[in-house]
């Protein structure tokens, strides 16, 4: 740990680590492009204590859950709060409409099954320098109603004065599939019969009528394309003593493991900083993106179309290959759906525009010689418009038996964000004691639009949903505008005491009340003991905060939606009461910690422990019939979640020097584990899609993440697993000899569960590797018992491995290159899991609080490897 570094601990305010009073997480930029990532949320696995990420989806373009320090809500978002630059940018993940035509779910629904794309993964990792985690309350307090989940904030790279330089890295390389589940090999005529009967079995018979044998592999077939990697960066950075500039570019082509899927991303930054005069300085930042995500059709499904559900139900033997080339596949006679078929005609395309920007304008009032008073305001803006296109021709073995053959969605979604910030800053320094006092105002809109329209019986070789026989239009707008205001004041005593308190007030348009603030304290000390005893250094520390999680736009509202009688257009009411007293969500944090360093740098270790109490957790409440509704959202739960976070940092070479190598060693823990304490409505569960295919129970007593299923004891459900793992390790290593560097870092996962309904695809499929000797159990208890279907998602993996060498200076400076380098890297190329699934880190519902961890077949993860060339002059 860097001791000198300095971290955020406010709004506008900063502190050195060694006097910070949290536990708070930092990566560098350059920590976090060691192996190339398709987003930015996929780069951060592994990378930090009490940061929990879990992959939605291995589809091109990503889809990524972050959770910080377990469960803070049981109905709102588990996301955290992400700020680039001072500005809170958006991190959607949108519906695309797959749900539709896959009969998922319906549109506009609350809890969407497309696996879609978050948009923070639009950020260029190489553009930034830093990132920090405020992980709990006790740190993101001055963050107030919006930061139960943390907050992530980004630092990106500024310029500086000198001699313009330039950095240009190229990457190549190839994806390809990390794990299969495997299936089923019928060996024998009868054996087939058995299980599908004579008409299909004949299928696997050669042309003299004896059984051939066939054996295709459909996970091979249908995910083993090897998908072609591309990066290119270029950036530009210089200035004078007035004006220092930084200039980044990003083009990215990556292609995915199946067939007409992958992701293409263009970026481009501009950050200015300008010295107006002595006392004022002015900052701009600005990104402009375009991403495409060809994403197939994977995941849930109630018409066996997607590639998940087709191949479980296809067994080996059977060819359903286009074997002539000439584009036209055989029916699959034990499935609605050709997944081969559907692989090269299907459409599901989703492009993004977006386009984020930020002044920040800083002014020294006054200045002494032990006192300085400056104001900060920081402006900026977040908008993107989404558009996504799913188009299933009318001629798919899935569509041809429909009256309205051929399906078009288009969807449409715009957002726009605005944030403005005005704060003083008042340091001042007296008698040994530094204080740091700042106080502000900020006004925070969001202003979400989506039009979805779904068209069937199309006209062969049209897309528009203009060309079909029937149209339905779904149409959802949310609008949010927040205000709040802090102070903080911070007092460093010498170099040793370290003393904060802050107050922060919100209100939302969200909240029932919209002029009463709901106010969220901050209190926290450290002690830096010096060299003590073996120690270099010894620091305690302490801190206590509050935060909210907003109620969701329309928890405040009863939404009304049209109806049609006897031809006359009308409005009827939601079974869901609004409620015009809901509050947020209130997290309480105390957080104690140690962090101390031995033997000249030998080695330095951050401990934490944490207890989080949630109250006004918003629940749905039951409704008597003859209210004429059947729901009401109620702030009426509790919850409590507990933890401890360890991070070892180890540098052997600093003891004992061996020629010239140097290695550095980092290692993070955690653990936690959360109960529900109060409910104010009735025991319930929540997620999956049965009981009896398991789901998840909210119940006192009970974890917010266990998952139950038909198994019951004394009247009460069994616990046959917990989403939440037992613990995660992850430890990373990294050498440097003269021109080479070496670098890995390997994330392990103890513990933790998934509903694991693929297995019960292929068991219902007859497909299963395991079938004869575990299948058939499996189905024949179904109903009765469920606990085969829950697995544990414990696994092993080398996340990233670099190796790079850099060519002597002296060989490169007569062509004005200052360095050249040459690296191999790799991302996610090696995983150990005993869970049957294609992926142990998988979730049906990934934006979901409770209920995510369902495996429907996912997009499968890939492993990749890149061949990276970087240089600067």
């Amino acid at each position: 740990m860097r001791q000198d570094e300095v971290v955020v601990t406010g709004l506008v305010s900063t502190v050195k680590r060694r006097n910070a009073a949290n536990a708070v997480a930092s990566v560098s930029g350059d920590d976090l492009v060691n192996a190339p990532t398709q987003t930015l949320d996929q780069a951060l696995s592994g990378q930090f204590a009490g940061v929990n990420i879990r992959r939605n989806t291995g589809a091109p373009g990503g889809g990524v859950n972050v959770n910080l320090r377990g469960q803070s809500t049981l109905t709102g978002s588990t996301q955290p709060l992400y700020v680039i630059d001072g500005v809170i940018v958006n991190n959607d993940a949108n519906q695309s409409g797959i749900d539709v035509v896959t009969a998922a779910t319906g549109a506009g629904s609350s809890r969407p099954q497309g696996q879609p794309t978050n948009r923070i993964g639009d950020i260029n990792p190489n553009d930034i320098e830093s990132i920090e985690v405020l992980k709990g309350a006790s740190a993101a307090a001055i963050y107030g109603a919006k930061a139960s989940n943390g907050v992530v904030i980004i630092k990106t790279k500024r310029g500086r004065g000198g001699k313009t330089k330039f950095n240009f890295s190229t990457k190549t390389g190839q994806s390809s599939l990390l794990r299969k589940m495997g299936h089923r090999v019928f060996e024998t005529y009868a054996e087939a019969e058995e299980q599908y009967g004579a008409d299909v079995a004949s299928l696997g018979n050669n042309s003299s009528g004896s059984w051939a044998g066939n054996d295709f592999d459909y996970e091979e077939i249908l995910y083993g394309e090897t998908g072609q990697l591309t990066e290119h960066t270029l950036s530009a950075v210089g200035g004078d003593e007035s004006t220092q500039f930084y200039l980044g570019g990003q083009y990215m082509d990556e292609g995915g493991i199946i067939k007409n899927t992958g992701y293409k991303k263009l970026s481009g930054r501009m950050n200015v900083d300008h010295r107006l005069s002595e006392k004022a300085k002015v900052s701009v930042s600005t990104n402009l993106i375009r991403s495409e995500a060809d994403r197939g059709v994977t995941g849930n499904d109630n018409t066996n179309m997607t590639y998940g559900f087709s191949i479980g139900f296809t067994p080996s033997f059977i060819d359903i290959r286009d074997t002539d080339g000439d584009g036209v596949y055989p029916i699959n006679p034990t499935n609605p759906s050709n997944p081969l078929e559907t692989a090269e005609y299907f459409v599901n395309n989703e492009v993004t525009h977006r386009a984020l920007g930020s002044m920040t304008f800083d002014y020294n009032l006054y200045r002494a010689s032990n006192m300085d008073l400056g104001f900060l305001a920081v402006a900026g803006a977040d908008f993107y418009n989404q558009e996504n296109e799913v188009f299933i021709p009318p001629f798919l073995q899935i569509e041809s038996s429909k009256d309205e053959a051929g399906q078009s969605v288009m969807t449409t979604t715009d957002n726009l964000n605005t944030n403005l910030s005005l704060n003083l800053v008042h340091k001042m320094k007296m008698s040994g004691m530094n204080f740091n006092t700042t106080a502000g105002l900020q006004y925070e809109t969001y202003d979400w639009n989506s039009v979805f329209v779904h068209a069937t019986g199309m006209i062969p070789t049209q897309t528009n949903v203009d060309k079909a026989s029937s149209q339905s239009v779904y149409h959802d707008r949310k609008k949010r505008q927040d205000r709040g205001q802090f102070f903080q004041e911070e007092v460093t005593v010498g170099d040793n005491l370290y003393v904060a308190f802050s107050m922060r007030g919100d209100v939302s348009s969200t909240m029932g009340d919209t002029e009463t603030k709901e106010w969220y304290p901050k209190a926290a000390a450290s002690y830096q003991l010096g060299e003590f005893a073996v120690f270099d250094n010894l620091k305690l520390r302490g801190a206590f905060g509050q935060t909210g999680n907003m109620p969701q736009s329309k928890a405040k509202y009863t939404t009304m939606s049209s109806s049609n009688i006897g031809g006359i257009n009308g409005l009827v009411a939601s079974s869901t009461r609004g409620n015009a007293s809901i509050k947020p969500e209130r997290t309480t944090e105390m957080e104690f910690g140690m962090d101390f360093s031995l033997m000249n740098g030998l080695a330095s270790v951050e401990a934490t422990m944490y207890q989080q109490d949630i109250e006004d957790l918003i629940l749905l409440v039951d409704l008597p019939p003859s209210s004429g509704a059947s729901y009401a959202w109620e702030n009426g739960g509790e919850m409590t979640t507990n933890g401890m976070e360890f991070a070892l940092g180890l540098n052997p070479t600093a003891l004992v020097s061996v020629g010239g190598l140097d290695w550095n060693f980092h290692m993070t823990y955690y653990t936690n584990e959360s109960e529900v304490t109060k409910l104010t409505v009735d025991p319930y569960n929540f997620g999956g899609f049965a009981t009896f295919l398991g789901t998840y129970r909210i119940e006192e007593g009970y974890s917010p993440t266990a998952i139950v299923g038909s198994e019951m004891t004394d009247g009460k459900h069994d616990v046959l697993g917990d989403e939440n793992p037992d613990y995660r390790i992850s430890f990373r290593n990294s050498f440097s000899f003269g021109p080479v560097s070496l670098s890995f870092l390997i994330d392990r996962k103890e513990g933790g569960s998934a509903i694991n309904l693929a297995n019960l695809i292929y068991d219902l499929g007859g497909t299963t590797a395991d079938f004869e000797e575990n299948g058939g159990d499996r189905l024949a208890n179904l109903g009765a018992v469920t606990a085969p279907y829950i697995e544990s998602t414990s696994y092993t993996a080398l996340r990233d491995l670099s190796m790079t060498y850099t060519l002597p200076s002296s060989m490169t400076e007569g062509f004005g290159v200052s360095y050249l380098q040459v690296g191999l890297s790799a991302r996610n190329w090696w995983m150990t899991s005993e869970y049957t699934g294609l992926s142990p880190e998988v979730s049906q519902f990934g934006n979901e609080a409770v209920g995510g961890s369902v495996d429907t077949n996912p997009f499968p993860l890939s492993k990749s490897m890149y061949v990276t060339l970087s240089m600067g002059f």
